[in-house]
């Protein structure tokens, strides 16, 4: 077999898999997959054009579309990432296989694969702020959570959301999401989207340590940071910083 032709049906295998498994969980649940993309040298100007044509092609409509973001610091600086956005487990049942081939064989000459798919879900209680248009800037934290040790890490988010809500009078916007397939699901993620720095002020009189403890109690700050950091893997925790790719944004 061809390489291209290899190529092609993993993929075809891939998204068969990747139906399946999604189609025996919650039908609610609203889903994001990521990819990231390493230009080859010399060719990011063509490969930016590349997917942003097959982008506005087949990447605008509701239930299929796609954000690119350049990683600006961090680890892969340089790096583009594709965000296939608010999937429903229905959608990943959608034929795409025209969509794949397209891509291989015009836009794939010019990129490497850094990440294939990973397909993550929405904590939605641990949201903050109303869904909006791709903001300029977006900021990932990850980690990987300790098995069963899940519910510190999950109280520290609720309550620190609680907080940056009230410090930024609604204004903040912060999604977070665990790892469904593509590594280690015990991965947990929180981003934070802004259009201009600083995207992290304090706007009361008080610090965030003040605010925090008043609303949960005296010294409430430490005790629920030593369990957050007791239920983390050390090792596991990155940030990097994106930057919205406007030509290769969805129409």
């Amino acid at each position: 077999l061809g390489d291209v032709y290899k190529r092609q049906l993993l993929l075809l295998v891939m998204i068969m898999f990747t139906s399946f498994s999604f189609s025996q969980r919650n039908p609610n649940q609203t889903f994001l997959t990521s990819f990231v993309y390493e230009a080859k040298e010399g060719m990011a100007d063509k490969f930016e054009s590349a997917a942003a044509k097959k982008t506005k092609m087949y990447n605008s409509d509701e239930g299929n579309i796609i954000w690119t973001y350049r990683i600006s610091t961090g680890q892969n600086q340089g790096n583009y990432v594709r965000f296939l956005i608010g999937q429903s487990s229905e959608d990943y049942g959608q034929d795409k296989s025209k969509e794949l081939d397209y891509w291989q064989k015009n836009v794939s000459p010019y990129a490497n694969v850094v990440s294939g798919a990973q397909n993550w879900a929405l904590r939605g209680g641990l949201s903050i702020g109303e869904d909006s248009p791709a903001a300029k800037y977006l900021e990932r934290s990850t980690v990987v959570m300790r098995p069963g040790k899940e519910s510190n890490v999950y109280k520290f988010l609720y309550r620190q959301g609680v907080i940056m809500d009230k410090a930024y009078e609604g204004s903040a916007l912060r999604r977070v999401f665990t790892l469904v397939s593509g590594g280690n699901t015990q991965t947990i993620a929180v981003f934070r989207a802004f259009n201009e720095f600083p995207h992290w002020s304090d706007q009361t009189n008080q610090s965030w340590e003040e605010m925090y403890n008043e609303e949960f109690g005296w010294n409430q700050l430490e005790i629920d940071s030593d369990a957050f950091n007791n239920s983390i893997i050390e090792w596991s925790t990155n940030t990097i910083l994106m930057e919205r790719v406007d030509k290769m944004m969805p129409n």
